[in-house]
């Protein structure tokens, strides 16, 4: 009986222990395609940020190019010596 009695405990700890452990793998599963998922969100995020960073550093160096050739004609007009045009330290 006693006998009996041990392998039927052991039988019921054993078939608990396997349903406890699908259940861990089946959260294991769950949260690792949760994170997945969050990743994926956060790179598009990020990846929007990205784009609309480069459309503003764009914006101002265009701007920036603007007032450089401006201002390089407006020196150009206004400066009495032009110079020869060659790159020799003569001028």
């Amino acid at each position: 009986m006693r006998k009996t009695l041990t392998a039927l405990i052991a039988a019921t700890a054993v078939l608990g222990l396997s349903a406890c452990s699908e259940r861990t793998q089946e959260n294991a599963e769950d949260m690792a395609q949760k994170a997945a998922a969050d990743t994926r969100d956060n790179a598009e995020v990020v990846e929007d940020a990205a784009r609309e960073g480069a459309i503003v550093a764009a914006d101002k160096i265009s701007t920036g190019a603007e007032k450089l050739q401006a201002e390089l004609q407006k020196d150009e007009q206004t400066d009495p010596d032009q110079g020869d045009g060659k790159l020799d330290g003569a001028d």
